[in-house]
């Protein structure tokens, strides 16, 4: 495989990120605050002239006096490959979209394009703020996603998605992923099984992938769990099809009756759940599954728009994601967050709802609690691991900056995004990443899109 943009992966140096204006740390903002970062991890946090006195001088330093630090988006569900078919398909209904055009194109696709368009992804997450990801896609040993972000340096769990008509593949390629892959790089990179959806996965093949899941954490979860992720209630008529299809009772609803087949668990990452009943509610709050609700991308394919608020007041915990780049189109999370915000306020006309710091934080600390890691990443404290972000605070819009949440939600930008570490790497410094030849990687997706015919099929765009 071609990966002539990519630099090998760097060791984590010591840094110290002297000075910052604000840092958004797990307690609240602190102004005029220095950070330590040494073995992956924030090691102090204080002011810059002690911390040298204690530890020395860092490897390197970052001025970050005009700045706003805050931890790293968690991205909780996303296509990120998917990058390859950005635009290719608009303006149609959800099961068209897919049937017609997205699933005839993804069959074209070989491991060396998951792999290319999971770079580009992963590429645009990281200088958008975005420092771990949830991602679901086609495994093979020669390309996907878990070898992008491992080669990347970004964290994530990542998942090959599992039909009906891929039973039997799917379930071995899911084994090898979790043997290759889960718990690479001090457990940057995790696996989870992916049954796609209860619509596109039978009874039977759903209860199957969780035994499989079972046996596969009492071999390889011990230090790491491994997690399940698919899509809930996403479609409006979602219920009635997967009645239809397999012949069974969901009248409670999706999620109830992922419940009664014993497939919602405390490690279930459950996509979007717009079309919730009240039973799916009280399935969620007693099996302690959480949800990754996607705002952008629900809005754009005309699914309608989850009740986040709901599922908060009921202790359900819910994180945000993007979806793929080809139905948002973009792995923008502070337009994910914004729009996670805005949305319960129109639509409900309450301006008190998802108020800026609890929008920040379901799309930084939710994200972590859902993917079972809040105790390494989500927020910004001294033995977590340094997965962080700086954003210069200089442009217009910026001016004045009077809350950090109100700033992060309602007025930055992911251009404002400066430098990025990732377990104590700096992946990006000064608006670039160190790690990828963006120009290189361009020639090479320009060259794989149109050998795949894409740009030329008819009805592309609409």
């Amino acid at each position: 495989m071609k990966k002539s943009f990519i630099s090998p992966l760097r060791q984590p140096k010591t840094v110290l990120i002297k000075d910052a204006r604000v840092v958004v740390t797990e307690s609240g903002p602190v102004q005029n605050l220095s950070l330590y970062v040494a073995d992956r991890t924030i090691v102090a946090m204080g002011e810059a002239a002690s911390i040298r006195s204690e530890f020395g001088q860092a490897e390197e330093e970052i001025d970050a006096s005009k700045c706003l630090v805050i931890p790293g988006f968690v991205n909780n569900h996303s296509h990120i490959a998917m990058t390859l078919l950005r635009g290719f398909a608009e303006d149609l209904p959800l099961l068209s979209w897919l049937r017609d055009k997205v699933w005839p194109a993804e069959a074209k696709l070989k491991p060396e394009d998951v792999y290319l368009g999971a770079v580009c992804g992963a590429a645009e997450a990281l200088l958008s703020g975005t420092t771990s990801i949830t991602s679901v896609y086609f495994y093979d040993s020669s390309g996907s996603e878990a070898k992008a972000l491992d080669d990347v340096g970004m964290r994530g769990i990542l998942a090959h998605g599992m039909f009906d008509w891929t039973r039997e593949d799917g379930l071995k390629k899911t084994e090898e992923m979790v043997e290759k892959f889960h718990g690479k790089d001090q457990g940057r990179i995790r696996i989870a099984t992916s049954p796609h959806a209860p619509y596109s996965c039978s009874p039977d093949l759903l209860k199957e992938i969780e035994t499989m899941r079972i046996k596969l954490n009492q071999k390889f979860g011990r230090a790491y769990r491994v997690m399940n992720t698919l899509h809930v209630a996403e479609a409006r008529n979602e219920a009635r099809e997967i009645e239809s299809k397999y012949g069974v009772n969901v009248s409670k609803g999706v999620a109830s009756y992922l419940r009664s087949l014993g497939v919602l668990t405390d490690e279930t990452i459950a996509a979007h759940c717009i079309h919730l009943t009240e039973d799916d509610i009280v399935s969620f709050k007693s099996t302690q599954a959480t949800v990754a609700s996607c705002p952008v991308s629900n809005l754009k394919v005309g699914m309608g728009v989850a009740d986040i608020p709901k599922m908060i007041s009921n202790g359900i915990t819910v994180s945000l994601g993007t979806d793929g780049p080809a139905s948002n189109n973009a792995l923008d999370m502070f337009e994910t967050s914004k729009m996670a915000s805005l949305l319960p306020k129109g639509v409900q006309g309450d301006t008190t709802l998802m108020s800026a710091r609890q929008t920040f934080e379901i799309s930084t600390l939710g994200g972590a609690r859902s993917m079972h890691q809040s105790d390494q990443i989500g927020s910004l404290a001294v033995g977590k691991r340094a997965d962080l972000v700086i954003l210069d605070l200089s442009a217009p819009h910026s001016q004045p900056f009077y809350d950090p949440y109100s700033h992060l939600l309602f007025s930055a930008k992911s251009q404002d995004v400066r430098d990025v570490l990732v377990d104590g790497r700096i992946l990006a410094g000064n608006r670039k990443l160190l790690f990828l030849d963006t120009e290189v990687l361009q020639n090479e997706i320009s060259r794989r899109i149109g050998e795949l015919g894409f740009l030329n099929e008819e009805s592309a765009t609409h």
